[in-house]
């Protein structure tokens, strides 16, 4: 059985509830005064985040610039010495390619370098020529 049959409160008779549409005007001040702040950090940090995307993407580009001007600019080799050959009796374009090319060059294209090398015309050649041969 219950021992009272009435309801009492605990708090004190003097607190006033109001429902949540009916703030006060001073109240309602106070939080748009503090969202205000909050949305104007937050537009703060947007604007410092757009900064630093485009200086990301500017990064980017400057880099990948950089990156494909130096494969477009040719490897670096290292220069050879070229051989000087003095031309024997019998000896032709041909055999000075076979002894001193490449062994994965084509014997032609060989005899093509020793003449721009030699400024050649024709593949006449004779005894007591100092020929130079090309190092690759």
């Amino acid at each position: 059985m219950l021992k009272y049959s009435t309801y009492k409160s605990i708090y004190s008779e003097d607190i006033n509830v109001q429902a949540s549409g009916n703030l006060s005007p001073r109240l309602q001040t106070k939080i748009q005064e503090v969202l205000l702040q909050k949305l104007a950090a937050l537009s703060y940090v947007f604007r410092r985040m757009d900064v630093m995307k485009i200086v990301l993407v500017l990064l980017l580009v400057i880099s990948g610039f950089t990156v494909v001007g130096n494969v477009f600019a040719g490897s670096v080799q290292v220069i050879k010495q070229d051989v000087r050959v003095v031309v024997e009796p019998g000896d032709t374009l041909w055999s000075i390619a076979l002894k001193n090319k490449p062994e994965d060059m084509k014997t032609a294209v060989y005899i093509e370098g020793i003449m721009k090398s030699n400024g050649l015309k024709d593949s006449g050649i004779k005894a007591g020529d100092v020929l130079i041969v090309p190092q690759y």
